[in-house]
């Protein structure tokens, strides 16, 4: 049966050394540690189980040895996309959240709860601002949706930006950011009817090139 768009999983890349401390990462672009590596390798089964037939990752290292990872024993082609990359954390990046969170001059409690509310410190122009940053990750996601019909997709994105992403989608207040903070790797499926609604806002506008990996054989699996 014909459909107007992919089935869209949405992820986030496995950790890394920063992520192990609780630091931020932002534009800071570290390999997965051990434990991401041994992360990524445990949900290659789940990835499998859902039927996912391809992968659009950030161009972040964290992201695409996430997706690689994943890819290499299963067969699937890989694409990736700077409109899926972690916002510009500025002066916050390398530094606990913890830290951050008890620092009243940080500014970084009251973004959570609302990242309209004030820039990120440092970021490049006084930072990315949020509406911009939810209109590339957007466009990102709707450009995969359109181009790969009828596929099962698994983005590979951050934790921010995704969290961005879903308040775009459902169209809810910043204020609901905080809610779709995901802090573990697993791909979360993103409602049919909201890939729908976003596809129907747009063409697609991206011409993809992919990294193909040769489909592994299922014998055995």
């Amino acid at each position: 049966m014909y459909k107007s768009s992919a089935t869209i999983y949405l992820s986030r890349h496995c950790k890394t050394a920063w992520n192990v401390e609780g630091r931020l990462q932002g534009t800071i672009d570290l390999p997965l540690a051990e434990i991401g590596i041994k992360q990524a390798i445990a949900n290659v089964a789940v990835i499998r189980d859902l039927g996912v037939r391809r992968i659009v990752c950030s161009t972040a290292r964290r992201a695409y040895e996430t997706a690689r990872l994943y890819a290499d024993p299963l067969g699937l082609p890989i694409h990736n996309t700077p409109g899926l990359r972690e916002l510009d954390h500025g002066k916050w990046e390398g530094r606990k959240t913890e830290e951050l969170l008890l620092d009243p001059h940080s500014g970084y409690a009251n973004w959570l709860s609302d990242p309209g509310c004030i820039a990120i410190p440092g970021g490049p122009g006084g930072s990315e601002s949020v509406p911009a940053a939810q209109q590339r990750v957007a466009e990102a996601v709707r450009d995969a949706a359109l181009s790969f019909r009828g596929e099962s997709v698994l983005i590979i994105g951050h934790k921010h930006i995704n969290a961005l992403l879903m308040c775009a989608l459902l169209k809810e207040p910043l204020t609901r950011f905080g809610s779709h903070i995901i802090e573990d790797a697993l791909p979360h499926l993103l409602a049919p009817d909201v890939i729908e609604g976003l596809c129907s806002e747009g063409e697609r506008d991206e011409t993809w090139t992919s990294e193909l990996i040769p489909r592994a054989s299922n014998r055995g699996n």
